[in-house]
């Protein structure tokens, strides 16, 4: 398939290999990969050309990394290939669908990977007999909504943000506004095809390579390339109730509304319903999703209502399944192939079961004393995530790597600029934050606290995030990876490492 050139560049001696390489590193395997791929056939972006430089360009503009080079495959022989070019020149890899990684773990999270860049992995084909959806990991959130609106008015379970891009979001989980009802989007998957680090292209599936299987549904970046996806859609629902409440609360009423979600999360939330609390220096909404009528709705709210007081405002709406996904997208859903947004930011994450009462004292003084005096444009979002009745909780903890089916609730801290650079002693501020209830319960049964991956936290070290994404899931995971990738082809600072 390739020429005996291509083959005898594959034995060349490592080049690279450094955590980050040096320019002059740099500079010596740049020709060399680019000679591989040209070779191989693959296609991919000159180093000075306007494309690279998008390409490479963050999401994140606090954290901006620069391959060696950047493959832009159309087929699977060619991602096998760059595997190979990349594999024979001792290059770590990083696959990228749609660029949106909190760490800029797409562009390596540190200087001198190969990228291979999906983009062009994005078709979405609906099966209107099985109920089966084949997606492209290049494939953006918001144009696969569409596509299986229109193909079968079917549906998955996924975020909200339209340009995310489905690989990533799918392998680190997929929460979204239907997740309390559907689960996350890696519980809707039931198969993917992956090239692994020796070359091949396989299935993995609970009935094949159930093992990789396992291990992709919550920590996939680290164990190959995932060329497309298979999932078990569910019909859209007819009866979207889009709602959002505002409130007047001061600190003392925040902290009662954090103990009143979290013990409507541990009993009564029904399963049809998606919330989540919003809240940054100036407002607090309730906002979420009612999978039924609004007469059903306003019943099932008003005792949740009682018990955290009159909103200020009220807003509810009844809505299609794509005019629903519109409102909280905030804008289109059909993103552009070459979609283009950046924003400068740090965020953090937790994934609580049970925050006590001095816990949930020290988090609202914090809010009180730090967060409101704080003038960046931070917000602190609080979804209701698990509990008796939601489809999340539903699957066995032993079903996927994804190692947080008991929390209750999950925290996503953001704190961005919108013009210049994130401040150097920024860091502190949700660091602290989160160690308010970290800190005030590192003794308890719930330590070490779980976070999200798909939130990645660039304050953690390496040994700190696999505590914290993977909990008691990560030493199998090591395992898994010393069986399909041994040499830690795919990799970054945060990446699941072999298992000795």
């Amino acid at each position: 398939m390739f020429s005996p050139y291509f083959w005898s560049l594959l034995l060349l001696p490592a080049i690279v290999h450094a955590a980050v390489p040096s320019q002059v590193e740099s500079r010596q395997a740049k020709p060399n990969i680019t000679q591989c791929l040209t070779t191989a056939k693959v296609p991919l972006y000159p180093s000075n050309s306007t494309n690279f430089t998008q390409a490479i360009n963050p999401f994140n503009q606090r954290l901006r990394f620069t391959p060696v080079a950047v493959a832009v495959p159309t087929t699977v022989a060619q991602v096998q290939a760059a595997v190979s070019c990349g594999v024979g020149l001792n290059i770590t890899i990083s696959p990228k669908s749609g660029g949106h990684s909190y760490a800029s773990h797409a562009q390596g999270g540190e200087n001198g990977h190969l990228m291979v860049d999906l983009k062009y992995f994005n078709s979405v084909v609906y099966d209107n007999v099985t109920k089966v959806a084949t997606v492209g990991p290049g494939s953006r959130l918001g144009n696969v909504a569409q596509a299986l609106w229109n193909q079968g008015k079917a549906a998955i379970s996924h975020g909200t943000c339209p340009g995310v891009g489905v690989g990533g979001h799918v392998l680190g989980g997929g929460y979204g506004y239907i997740s309390h009802t559907h689960g996350l989007a890696l519980d809707n998957l039931i198969s993917a095809n992956v090239v692994l680090a020796n070359g091949k292209s396989v299935t993995a599936s609970k009935s094949q390579n159930s093992d990789l299987f396992w291990a992709l549904r919550g920590a996939g970046p680290s164990y190959g390339i995932v060329t497309s996806f298979k999932f078990q859609t569910f019909p859209a629902p007819n009866n979207n109730t889009v709602f959002s409440y505002g409130f007047n609360f001061n600190y003392t009423q925040l902290r009662n509304a954090h103990a009143v979600i979290q013990d409507y999360a541990a009993t009564s939330m029904p399963l049809v319903m998606n919330m989540r609390l919003m809240i940054n220096s100036y407002s607090t909404s309730l906002l979420g999703v009612y999978y039924g009528t609004q007469a059903a709705f306003k019943e099932e709210i008003a005792p949740l209502l009682a018990r955290l007081g009159k909103p200020s405002s009220t807003s509810i709406r009844s809505r299609t399944w794509i005019d629903g996904l519109s409102d909280y997208a905030y804008g289109s859903l059909t993103t552009p192939l070459n979609y283009d947004a950046h924003e400068t930011f740090f965020a953090k994450s937790l994934m609580t079961v049970n925050v006590n009462d001095d816990a949930l004292d020290a988090f609202w003084v914090y809010y009180n004393t730090t967060a409101r005096k704080n003038n960046r444009a931070w917000y602190l979002l609080i979804d209701l995530h698990g509990g008796p009745t939601s489809a999340i909780t539903a699957v066995p903890d032993s079903d996927t790597s994804y190692a947080h089916r008991n929390a209750l609730l999950k925290y996503e801290f953001y704190d961005r600029v919108y013009s210049g650079s994130y401040p150097s002693n920024g860091f502190d501020f949700l660091n602290g934050w989160v160690a308010a209830i970290t800190e005030t319960m590192e003794d308890t049964q719930y330590s070490p606290f779980g976070m999200y991956y798909n939130y990645a936290d660039t304050s953690l070290s390496s040994s700190e995030a696999h505590s914290h994404y993977w909990l008691g899931h990560y030493a199998k995971l090591k395992t898994v990876k010393r069986s399909y990738d041994p040499t830690s082809v795919f990799s970054n600072p945060q990446a699941v490492l072999r298992g000795d």
